[in-house]
């Protein structure tokens, strides 16, 4: 790695870990967003879709969808770069291949949803650093620095994003989803990571194949996961496995959203980002209105997530200004809709982990027509059925609900469990 590599990483991460220390209150957070706001008018200057507004003040500009700016990729990026390039560029990272020399950015693909829809994203070298250094500043402290990290990433692509940054202490081990669990954790064995970040259904099938297995046990500073939501009776069952409790790190095409405090409290990275909050339907949950302060290659103003948030009700104990969280609990195309009532995701989430076990694989979904339960046994779709009755007696809803084996395979790139079909 060379010099100014190092230098961009080493600032990037003394910055946040400085910027957690100065802004303690809500008054200095807001004062520091402005600041960069200000700092991002030339780079909105060079994006077409957003070059009219540029140097006006956040309000004015309008709220979008993240279909809309990936539709048009050519104006949601300053780089002037064409969607064809960008894309056959993130086709060459996935293939492993280099970056041409001179091409002065990096693309990828994020993991999609389960019907397979991939956001493509591009980044510059610059970027790209500043975001590890950002990264280790949220996730690592100082001190453990000392020691030389060891990272594994089980994801649904690598590309230079994830490459081992050989020289700064630091080094990444990516692993696609595709490999089996038994396959992973040869893998894991022999590279020894010290922090894990997976999809919870990697981990929870990592976890059944530690249950097999005796002859070794990861020997995990941190447990991270991300891209999908987590069961809490599952949280409580990884954790046995694997010796840490899994931590929430909330990463979207978008950006990097939140980060875990040494509590494993989720808060929000407003250091970076300005988060409005858009009220879903008169319930305590809301709509993330996500604006990037820092991201300058493909700036992201004012985009309208799917995800459904909830505000922390209890303080964390930390003490940071940055607003605490709920672990995401899934979309808000996800939650249930019948006739006066709304049922989250989580609330299904609970009862079939109560009445299944946290180790089981399950989805289940809702329709005005009446509710699917898929798992892999008679006898857990009968529990599994009788669970959800239940649940949706106590909220006055009466509806059929049918059962159906297992869907091989269970689940793509992204785990959906609690599904609505309008």
């Amino acid at each position: 790695m060379s010099l100014d590599r190092r230098l961009r990483i080493a600032s990037a991460y003394m910055r946040t870990r400085l910027e957690a220390r100065r802004l303690t209150d809500r008054k200095a957070l807001a004062a520091h967003q402005q600041r960069l706001w200000r700092r991002l008018a030339p780079t909105l200057a060079r994006t077409p879709a957003l070059a009219s507004l540029a140097g006006r003040p956040l309000a004015d500009f309008p709220v979008v969808e993240p279909a809309e700016a990936r539709a048009d990729f050519a104006a949601w990026n300053s780089l002037g770069l064409d969607e064809a390039s960008a894309r056959a560029a993130a086709e060459a990272a996935e293939r492993g291949e280099a970056p041409a020399q001179g091409r002065g950015f990096d693309a990828g693909f994020s993991t999609g949803s389960s019907g397979g829809e991939r956001g493509l994203f591009v980044t510059t070298a610059h970027e790209r650093d500043e975001y590890l250094g950002a990264s280790l500043g949220k996730l690592i402290p100082p001190m453990r620095l000392l020691r030389p990290l060891r990272v594994a990433l089980i994801l649904r692509a690598g590309g230079s994003l994830y490459s081992d940054v050989t020289g700064a202490g630091v080094r990444f081990l990516h692993l696609g989803l595709d490999e089996s669990a038994e396959t992973q954790l040869q893998i894991l064995k022999a590279f020894d990571p010290t922090h894990l970040v997976a999809p919870p259904h990697v981990l929870a099938s990592l976890a059944r194949e530690l249950e097999r297995r005796v002859s070794w046990r990861p020997a995990l500073d941190r447990l991270f996961y991300g891209a999908e939501p987590i069961g809490r009776r599952e949280a409580v069952w990884l954790a046995q496995a694997f010796g840490r409790a899994p931590q929430p790190i909330y990463q979207a095409t978008e950006g990097f959203l939140g980060a875990p405090c040494a509590h494993g409290t989720l808060h929000l990275n407003e250091d970076s980002l300005i988060i409005e909050q858009e009220p879903f339907e008169g319930s305590d949950r809301w709509r993330p209105v996500i604006t990037d302060l820092r991201r300058t290659s493909q700036p992201m103003v004012r985009v309208r997530l799917d995800d459904l948030l909830q505000t922390r009700r209890e303080p964390c104990p930390c003490g940071s200004a940055h607003l605490a969280v709920e672990p995401v609990e899934g979309r808000v195309g996800d939650v249930w809709r019948f006739p006066g009532v709304l049922v989250f995701p989580r609330e299904v989430d609970d009862a079939l982990e109560a009445a299944l076990g946290p180790s089981e694989r399950w989805t289940a979904w809702g329709s005005p027509q009446g509710v699917t339960l898929s798992a892999a046994t008679l006898s857990l779709r009968d529990l599994g059925a009788t669970a959800l009755r239940g649940l949706l007696q106590t909220r006055g809803v009466v509806i059929p609900i049918r059962t159906a084996p297992e869907p091989d395979p269970p689940f793509g790139p992204k785990r959906r469990r609690v599904r609505w079909a309008p």
